[in-house]
């Protein structure tokens, strides 16, 4: 999960969406273009990233300077700045298809722009309205492998109005919604880490008379690596070295990360770029090249213990 506020064991609900500046640790580098040109670095045209899209462009006026550039997404302004380039990340996007528009102007009113879609996939919080009366469980689906800091959303409906809804995992309370709910009909929450390995998450809600709706479903939990900003225990999962998610990189690539505060041993991992196996490692350290296309890929780093529990690492790479 790549929204570190969902790393938190209390409730959150996911209301709105996020723009925000790239961390001073990810690289960042869209080269300037030919003169008069406005070029759209990161994601690639047609690409597909996991979650949270890195947006990078840049415009090179045909004299003058570049005075403002603004980011659309699907023809909503979510983005400017006065400078030359954009270099961001926005979460929000809903899986699925989006266009993406930048624009600039320069200091003698010269419009310049570039557009493209891009696809995201990935994303628990995508809408999940209900369908009838009872309770829809969107994300997760059943049998899925999800993340130990457990999201999900969920669309509920009754014959009256719904006054609370209750999530357990195992049959034990999780978390409690009574309104104003997210949405009138539907939660989109995280509520903190499950431990690896197989669950029900069952949702229960009760309308004004009583009447209860309820409905489970069945997942796999995976070991998600941080460190909580309180406390001293990070949960185990694999960290990287390089590339961090959302870095621009030559082709091929160093791809090194490890498996830390594991309580067994690490037996393989194995990096897929795409879907596609792209290395193999032993042990629970990973550190080789990987070759991949031109363009914006997700990466995924896999990792199984001796008891089978598996960790996961999921980021975006843009091959320039």
């Amino acid at each position: 999960m790549k929204y570190s506020s969902l790393h938190s064991s209390k409730v959150i609900l996911i209301l709105a969406a996020a723009a925000f500046c790239l961390p001073p640790q990810a690289s960042a580098a869209c080269p300037e273009p030919a003169s008069g040109k406005l070029v759209i670095c990161q994601p690639s045209a047609n690409s597909t990233v996991f979650q949270t899209p890195h947006f990078e462009a840049a415009a090179n006026p045909t004299s003058g300077s570049i005075t403002s550039m603004k980011v659309f997404l699907d023809s909503k302004l979510v983005f400017q700045t006065g400078g030359p380039d954009i270099n961001l990340f926005t979460g929000g996007p809903a899986n699925g298809t989006h266009h993406l528009l930048v624009t600039a102007v320069d200091s003698f009113g010269r419009n310049y722009q570039a557009q493209e879609t891009f696809s995201v996939t990935g994303n628990p919080f995508s809408p999940c309205p209900p369908t009838a009366v009872g309770v829809r469980i969107c994300s997760p689906a059943p049998g899925q492998t999800i993340s130990q800091n457990l999201a999900f959303a969920i669309g509920f409906k009754g014959n009256a109005t719904i006054s609370h809804v209750r999530a357990y995992v195992d049959n034990k309370g999780i978390a409690d919604f009574s309104p104003p709910f997210g949405s009138p009909d539907q939660i989109l929450a995280s509520v903190g880490p499950t431990t690896a390995g197989s669950h029900t998450l069952t949702i229960v809600a009760w309308d004004v008379h009583g009447v209860t709706y309820r409905n489970s479903a069945n997942f796999k939990a995976f070991f998600e690596g941080d460190c909580p900003p309180k406390g001293n225990t990070c949960n185990p999962g694999i960290f990287p070295t390089t590339p961090n998610d959302g870095d621009d990189v030559q082709s091929p690539f160093r791809v090194s990360a490890s498996v830390e505060f594991n309580t067994k041993s690490i037996t393989t991992m194995k990096v897929y770029v795409d879907g596609a196996v792209a290395g193999v490692s032993s042990g629970p350290v990973f550190d080789q090249p990987i070759t991949a296309a031109k363009g914006t890929h997700i990466m995924v780093i896999q990792a199984w213990d001796t008891l089978g529990r598996l960790y996961r690492l999921t980021e975006n790479v843009n091959v320039q």
